[in-house]
């Protein structure tokens, strides 16, 4: 089978190669996958250029969500059977979805929803579990205001969606080739990034949470604004890493600690909850997410697509982020 592997350490996928390599030995505890599509996630970036704590296979297989079909599944598998179309997103320590055939535990897969194509549920894995994870720990009630930054992007677009569904008033910040898609969605307030500050749009304790896709200066101000509740991607909860399938040295801890305790400093100045999104492999909340998304009129945005052929010919940089990797 085809599959693109990482040949080397190395910056924004630029050492990824397609290579033929045989098909993994199925586990009791997994199902192989007939893959069909594969999102480039941000993370693959940083997952792929190396990290100090992760144990790479030789060869590594690169990607860490997807969706497709199943064709086996393991003596110990229950829940899924061949021919069922799923999705999946899974831990740092198991990376390997871009490739023809693969297999995945179990614990990791949900079936997709029925109002939208496998195509499209590989596309949306990670940011569609990442949203709905970041909203229920809000514990936001109906009728209530949010903010979610980023609004049209990977994780906000799927936020937004779901928090209306939840019945929660969105506010939007979003550039204006997004706006129309946006108000199809169902948002009301769309605030344009590029031409508006937000903390002037938006009165202080005016709103009861954010959710921060963007950090930096964005978080900070949104921290000013004094909801009850911000959570963000970009705010590392090392205490939560574990959810991902490693457990970071005390030393990188304590760097990444300092690094989060300018954001820390003003969540306690401003009397905030700052809560840290980090999204473990989790097949049972991502088929709650799932049965969701079946019940609503569910917008998948479209994204550019690469295939394998592709990228043997050209390989991947940095500006593939956000494109959808076609298996078929």
């Amino acid at each position: 089978m085809k599959a693109i592997i990482r040949t080397k350490a190395g910056k924004a996928l630029s050492t990824m190669a397609v290579q033929e390599l045989p098909t993994a030995h199925l586990q009791p505890h997994q199902i192989k996958v007939k893959m069909v599509s594969s999102r480039i996630n941000p993370v693959d970036v940083d997952l792929m250029k190396g990290m100090p704590f992760l144990k790479y296979k030789k060869p590594q297989i690169g990607g860490i969500d997807g969706a497709g079909e199943v064709v086996a599944v393991g003596a110990a598998v229950q829940a899924f059977m061949p021919g069922d179309q799923v999705f999946f997103y899974r831990k740092f320590s198991d990376i390997g979805t871009w490739a023809e055939e693969i297999t995945v535990n179990a614990s990791d897969v949900a079936k997709i929803p029925q109002n939208i194509s496998v195509t499209e549920a590989g596309g949306i894995a990670l940011p569609l579990l990442t949203a709905y994870d970041a909203l229920l720990q809000l514990k936001a009630q109906p009728g209530e205001k949010i903010l979610i930054h980023g609004a049209a992007g990977g994780v906000g677009f799927q936020a937004t969606q779901l928090a209306i569904k939840m019945g929660l008033e969105v506010i939007a910040t979003a550039g204006e080739q997004d706006i129309d898609l946006l108000q199809k969605a169902g948002v009301n307030t769309i605030i344009n990034y590029k031409t508006q500050d937000f903390l002037r749009e938006v009165a202080p304790q005016s709103i009861d949470y954010v959710l921060d896709t963007v950090g930096g200066e964005v978080l900070k101000k949104s921290l000013a604004l004094k909801p009850k509740k911000v959570v963000s991607v970009h705010y590392v909860d090392t205490s939560k890493m574990i959810k991902t399938g490693v457990k970071l040295p005390g030393l990188l801890k304590w760097i990444m600690k300092m690094m989060m305790s300018k954001f820390s400093r003003l969540a306690k100045k401003h009397e905030v909850e700052l809560i840290g999104q980090v999204t473990g492999a989790d097949g049972d909340l991502l088929q709650q997410v799932s049965t969701e998304v079946n019940q609503m009129d569910f917008t998948v945005k479209l994204s550019k697509t690469l295939t394998l052929n592709q990228i043997a010919k050209q390989g991947m940089s940095q500006q593939d982020v956000g494109k959808v990797i076609l298996f078929q």
